[in-house]
C-alpha cells in the first residue's frame, strides 16, 4: 500500500484542490492522507467554514483520511506550520510521499533549500532586521549568494511553503519523499479567476461579498460562517483589561505592543490591521499575533508540543480507516472524548486549546464543546 499526504487548509476547498487529489490518484495512489488546519488558519483568521464541514468536503472529493493540524501549528508562521505538520506525518511511520502545490518543481526547490542551508548567515539577517526590515525581507537580503532568478523562485508564495516542507523533512531525516504539483491556472494569492479555477483568497473575498462562487468549487454550497471582524471586541477587551506579557508570543517583536495600543480605537479589525502593519510587520503577522493573544497561544507551549505529535481524525473513508489502523504513532485520536479523558501533560494542554478555539469559533452561533459532540464523518 502506497500512501501519499497533503498538508492543507482548504479554506475553502476548491477545484484546484480536487485537481491535486485526482492527479495524485492518477499518478501514484488512491490512499491519500490530508493534514488540514482546524478552525483558525495560518494567515491569522478563522476559517470561512468550520473544520468538520471542510473535512467532509475533502473526503467526498477523494481524500481517504483527513487529520486535524493542531491549532498551535495551523496559526503559526511558515516554519512552525511546516515543522509541526511534517513531525505529525513522520510520526505515523507509513507515509511515503508529501505532495504540495508549487510554482517550480520539487528538485529545483530541493537544490535551493540545500544551497540556502549551507550559505545563509544569521548575523546578516540580524543586521538587516536592525535596519527596520521585516524578517522575510531581511532573510531575502541576506541571501546575496543567490542569483536573481533563484531569488524570484523563492519569493513565490507556494514555493516559500514548499521550501519549508523540504527543510522540515531534512531536519527530521525523514524518509518521506517530497513531490510538487504545479498549480492549475492561478497562483496562491491571485485576485482573479481563469475558467473554473480561482485562488482560495479570491473565492473567500467573493463569498464574503455575497457573490456566486459555485463555478470555482465542487458540488457543495459555500456559506461563510465566520470572519476576523467577529473578534475585534474580544481582542480590545483583552488588550485593555489584562496585563499581557507580549514576549511570550512568537509573532511579537519589541515595541510592537505600542503600535497595537495606539490603534486600538480603530473602528474595526480591517482598519486596525491597516494602521498597525508596516514594512517590518506584515498584515499576516499582525493577525497571527492577534489570534495568539485571543487564544493565549504561547511560544513555550508550541515548542514543547513538537515532542508530542498526535493524529486526530476528522473524516475518512474505508481506505482512511485502513491507513489509520496501520499508523504507528502512539497518540491516535478517533474518539475525542475518550482520548481527552485519558490524556495528560502537554497533550492535554494542546487539546484544551482546540476546545477553546472551537468554542471561540462558534461564539456567534452559540454552539459549545463541538469537539466532544461532533462525530467523525465516514464516507463508507
Amino acid at each position: 500500500m502506497k500512501i501519499a499526504s497533503i498538508i492543507a487548509e482548504y479554506n475553502p476547498f476548491h477545484k484546484g484542490h480536487a485537481y491535486q487529489i485526482n492527479k495524485i490518484k492518477k499518478d501514484y495512489t488512491d490512499f491519500i492522507v490530508v493534514l488540514m488546519s482546524g478552525n483558525f488558519v495560518q494567515r491569522g483568521e478563522p476559517a470561512i467554514i468550520d473544520k468538520y464541514k471542510r473535512a467532509k468536503i475533502a473526503v467526498d472529493n477523494g481524500a481517504s483520511l483527513v487529520l486535524e493540524l493542531p491549532l498551535l501549528y495551523s496559526t503559526s508562521n511558515a516554519e512552525i506550520f511546516s515543522l509541526g505538520a511534517t513531525i505529525i506525518l513522520n510520526s505515523m511511520g507509513i507515509i511515503d510521499r508529501l505532495y504540495f502545490g508549487s510554482e517550480n518543481d520539487a528538485s529545483t526547490l530541493k537544490n535551493l533549500s540545500e544551497k540556502i542551508y549551507k550559505n545563509l548567515d544569521d548575523e546578516k539577517i540580524k543586521k538587516f532586521l536592525a535596519e527596520g526590515n521585516s524578517y522575510i525581507k531581511s532573510r531575502e537580503l541576506a541571501m546575496d549568494f543567490l542569483s536573481q532568478e533563484e531569488k524570484e523562485i523563492i519569493k513565490k508564495p507556494n514555493n516559500i511553503l514548499g521550501l519549508e516542507y523540504l527543510n522540515s523533512l531534512a531536519k527530521l531525516d525523514s524518509k518521506i519523499e517530497a513531490h510538487s504539483i504545479k498549480r492549475k491556472n492561478v497562483n496562491h494569492d491571485d485576485g482573479f479567476s481563469l475558467g473554473d479555477f480561482a485562488s482560495a483568497s479570491h473565492i473567500r473575498r467573493l463569498a464574503y461579498e455575497g457573490e456566486d462562487v459555485s463555478k470555482f468549487i465542487p458540488d457543495y454550497k459555500l456559506v461563510p460562517e465566520n470572519n476576523l471582524e467577529n473578534y475585534f471586541e474580544i481582542f480590545k477587551y483583552k488588550m485593555i483589561s489584562e496585563k499581557i506579557n507580549f514576549n511570550e508570543y512568537f509573532d511579537y517583536e519589541e515595541g510592537l505592543e505600542n503600535r497595537l495600543l495606539e490603534n486600538i480605537d480603530a473602528k474595526n479589525f480591517e482598519e486596525f490591521i491597516e494602521k498597525v502593519h508596516s514594512k517590518r510587520h506584515s498584515r499576516s503577522r499582525i493577525k497571527r499575533l492577534v489570534i495568539e493573544i485571543i487564544l493565549d497561544i504561547k511560544k513555550d507551549l508550541i515548542k514543547n508540543s513538537l515532542k508530542e505529535p498526535y493524529t486526530r481524525v476528522l473524516a475518512c473513508d474505508e481506505r482512511g480507516i485502513e491507513i489509520f489502523k496501520k499508523s504507528k504513532n502512539k497518540n491516535k485520536i478517533y474518539s475525542f472524548k475518550s482520548f481527552y479523558d485519558s490524556s495528560t501533560g502537554i497533550t492535554k494542554e494542546m487539546l484544551d486549546k482546540e476546545i477553546l478555539a472551537s468554542d471561540l469559533y462558534n461564539i456567534k452561533s452559540g454552539k459549545i464543546k463541538t469537539d466532544f459532540t461532533t462525530e467523525v464523518y465516514k464516507n463508507l
